[in-house]
Formats: C-alpha cells, structure tokens, sequence
C-alpha cells in the first residue's frame, strides 16, 4: 500500500499544482485587465510589473490554494471511480477509508505550510507590493522624511497621539495627547501644547496645558511655559511610521497591536477576527479534502465536470461563508473565536457526514 500511497499523492498534487496554476493565472489576468488602464496611464515599464505581479501572486495562490485542492481531489479519485481502479481494489479487500488517509495526512501538514507561508511570504510579498505601488508607480514622497498634517498615532503604551503638523525629523505642532483608563475606557490625563521638540531623548514642549481627571466631574489644570515630558517614551521614529493594516501583520504583530488597542480603551472585534482567522484559515484544505473525497470516489463516467462544478462550487459556498461570519464579527454580533472558526466546524461537521455513505 505504500506504493499505491505515493501514486495517490502523486496524482493529487499533479492535478492539484495544475488547478492552482489556472486558477490563479485566471486571477492574475482579471486584476491585470481591471487595472490595465492604470498601469498605462503610469507609463509602468514591463520589467516593473512583472515585479509587480510576482510580489502579487503569493496573496493569489494563498486566496485560491482551497479551490486546487478540491478540485484536486475529485480529479484523482473520481477518475479511479471511473476507470474501476477503485472498485477492483474494494473486491481485492482494501478499505476505501485506508486510501483516503495519504490524502487527508498531506492536508494536515499543507495546513502548517500555509500558516507558515502566509507568515514569512505572503504577507512581507503583500507589503512590498504596496510598497511598490505608492513609492515606485505612484511615485508618492517616502513618509518617513514627509512633513505631515493632522498626525494620529496610537503608542506601545496605549498613549494616543494627534497633531496639527509632524516633522519626523522631531517636532509637534499644536499637539494632543490624551491617557485613557483601559478599564472604563475614561480619559485619565490631557496634554494640549503649541509645540513640542525631541532633544536628547525627551520631549520638550512650550506653552503646555496639563488636565488631570481624577473622576468624571473633577478636573485639575496645571500650565506650564515649558515641560518635559519625561514620562513619553515614543520617539519620533515611532510616529513616522506608517500604519500597516490588520490584514498586513504577522501574527506578533498583530497579537501586539491588539494589546495596544486594548490598552487604549479601543473595541478590538476586527482585529480580534483577523487573529483568529490566521489560524482557521490554512486548515481550510484538510477540511475540503474531507468533504471531497466521499463525493470524489462515487463519481462514474462522464463525471468529470460533475466533480469540477462540485469542487468549484464547495469552495464559493465556503469562502462566501467566511466572509458573512467575519463580518457578522467584526460588528460584534459573533464573538471572534466563533466568527473565524464557525465556517470550519460547519464544513466539518458536513464531512463526516458523508464519511459513512462511503462504499467500504
């Protein structure tokens, strides 16, 4: 049987690398003709958007890598279905479930090559394709040495930071910072200055007002022609970076920003999702594999199309089900472990079902 196991692997990711190479082409293609006028627009040499589209395809075949893999198992088994290989190895007494497992084996290992793939390809790709975009097509100013106006900037510390103008080189211009209590979500302190300056590793502002709220209905006011504000600990450097979206951070990341928000008193709900969702995702494969191969192996002659419509089909239903529950926690309405996960334990749950209508 070991034999027979490589053969099935083998088949499996033969039609699989085909299905994700069309699939994704197909993808690439769409996206090039809707943008196509935006490219020429630009004058983008070709060199520079074949780059463009190499730094794009690693987010593509993530995207698209459940749709190759039902598409790859219905091509596989369907096709032993039909040519009777599978009915002659029943009679020879082998168990249908037995040959299912080389299958279901390489879905559990994909699923922490996805995980990992996303992490250190898909996401650094995904940035430098943004990258690429604003600062060589769009030709925008490097943020880091652009003068910006009215700056927010949430801290490490849950500070948050807004200012009329920001130098990166180190100046506030008629700035706000505001202190929350995390708990209760209540402004604790206020700092309101015409401008501040960092110099030897502290802020240093003029014509200052500090409000302190020890409660809700009291309010201490102190002025100050100069401060030190000793106890800020974000640099300049901190501020001039440029906020990434949630969909753009590694899971430290994005397990750091959560707190930092938290810390701020601000609701969590989506980024809270996108953290659950990094986990539930990869094993989106296995979970199809589960779900095709009962159908897979009762597919007869003329079935093929069958099989590509069922497999196209599952994996539309599934993505359209991940989308409504991540929007469902996003709003609050589900909680996040429910809202990445639900979409999982239902495809699930519809896969073992099949398991016993399997001709043993």
């Amino acid at each position: 049987m070991k034999l027979f196991d490589r053969f099935l692997l083998r088949e499996f990711l033969k039609f699989m690398l085909l299905a994700l190479s069309c699939v994704v082409g197909i993808y690439i293609l769409i996206d090039l003709f809707e943008d196509l006028s935006y490219f020429l627009s630009r004058k983008v040499p070709l060199l520079t958007l074949l780059q463009y589209y190499a730094y794009y395809t690693p987010s593509a075949v993530n995207l698209l890598f459940p749709v190759s893999f039902i598409l790859g198992c219905f091509m596989t088994y369907g096709r032993l279905a039909r040519q009777r290989e599978l009915a002659a190895l029943q009679s020879a007494g082998v168990d249908t479930y037995r040959l299912f497992r080389p299958l279901l084996l390489f879905g559990v290992i994909a699923a922490g090559l996805f995980y990992f793939g996303n992490e250190y390809v898909a996401i650094p790709a995904s940035i430098a394709l943004e990258n690429m975009k604003r600062y060589a097509i769009e030709k925008r100013p490097s943020p880091g040495n652009q003068l910006r106006r009215d700056m927010n900037y949430l801290a490490d510390d849950g500070r948050i930071f807004y200012a009329r103008e920001f130098d990166p080189k180190g100046t506030l211009r008629n700035f706000v910072v505001v202190e929350l209590d995390p708990q209760n979500r209540r402004i604790v302190r206020r700092i309101d200055g015409d401008e501040a300056g960092w110099n030897e590793g502290v802020w240093r502002a003029r014509r200052v007002n500090v409000r302190v709220f020890p409660t809700d209905t009291t309010e201490i006011l102190a002025k100050h022609d100069t401060l030190s504000l000793t106890d800020i600990a974000t640099t300049p450097q901190d501020m001039a970076l440029e906020a990434r979206p949630v969909e753009q951070m590694r899971v430290g990341e994005l397990r750091n920003y959560i707190q930092r928000l938290r810390r701020s008193g601000s609701r969590v709900d989506k980024e809270m999702v996108e953290f659950q969702y990094r986990f539930s995702y990869p094993i989106i494969g296995f979970v199809l594999l589960l779900m095709g191969l009962p159908l897979a192996t009762r597919l007869r002659r003329g079935g093929v199309m069958l099989g590509l419509g069922l497999g196209l089909l599952f994996s539309f239903l599934y993505w359209g089900a991940i989308q409504t529950c991540k929007a469902f926690g996003q709003s609050g309405v589900l909680s996040p472990f429910i809202a990445a996960w639900l979409p999982n334990i239902v495809f699930l749950v519809a896969g073992l079902a099949l398991l016993p209508s399997v001709k043993r």
